[in-house]
């Protein structure tokens, strides 16, 4: 990537940086509450600090990272509240987008729906974690991108890269994933390919409701393992490991 100066050149590079680091974050190549290093991040791009700091205020505004004064920047580490919020949204605007595309254009729902169950089908065989998650993420923009409706759309995009990088980090992390999600989005489609919008309506929030309880957990055995993992090492830096 190669550096520059220019005032509009510096903006679309901003942009690309922002780019890539948000690829990075959603599929799961960055952790959850990782340090990110404005130097390291200018000298591993190619670029120098001004747009590796103006891409990471970018996404401090969609959520993927916090930047703590005198301290540094770290990709998001949601709390339990966080998750039972952005899930309590997601209903919201889901079972509304599931419903316009029902009545709007329910054949390219559909054929958008299964092919994310598809690509879920290979993942699985995988044992592919980021592969499943972009999947994931595919079945449930389908009601988005055929709800006819621009600002439902636009709402849902605010939070989409929280969302799908919750997915990749903490899915395969509970013990009934990914096969109780794989089995419920199955069931989804059943239902919308037969138009039973009340059931569709109580399966959506019953299936998004069950995930952030699977992603708290998650969240839960991430802080158990790491202070384990914590103690251990200071364990075998005082002479104290067996």
């Amino acid at each position: 990537m190669a550096r520059t100066t220019g005032g509009g050149r510096s903006s679309s590079l901003a942009s690309e940086v922002a780019r890539r680091l948000r690829a990075a974050i959603v599929d799961g190549e960055f952790d959850l509450g990782e340090a990110l290093s404005e130097d390291g991040l200018a000298s591993v791009l190619g670029v120098s600090r001004t747009p590796v700091r103006e891409a990471l205020r970018m996404l401090q505004l969609q959520g993927l990272v916090e930047i703590v004064p005198k301290s540094g920047t770290y990709v998001f580490q949601p709390t339990e509240d966080e998750i039972f919020e952005l899930c309590e949204y997601r209903t919201t605007l889901e079972i509304r987008a599931a419903q316009l595309a029902l009545e709007r254009n329910p054949d390219a729902a559909l054929a958008a729906m299964r092919r994310a169950v598809e690509a879920m089908t290979d993942a699985l065989a995988g044992n592919n974690t980021k592969a499943y998650g972009i999947a994931d993420t595919a079945f449930h923009e389908a009601f988005f991108a055929h709800c006819g409706n621009r600002y439902l759309s636009d709402a849902y995009q605010m939070s989409l890269a929280r969302v799908s990088a919750l997915r990749v980090h903490l899915t395969f992390l509970a013990t009934t994933e990914p096969a109780r999600s794989f089995e419920e989005h199955r069931r989804i489609v059943e239902i919308f390919a037969e138009g039973r919008l009340a059931e569709l309506e109580e399966i959506l929030k019953a299936h998004i409701m069950r995930t952030r309880e699977n992603y708290v957990l998650a969240l839960r055995d991430r802080a158990a393992r790491d202070t384990e993992s914590k103690a251990a090492g200071l364990r075998r830096k005082l002479g104290l490991s067996s």
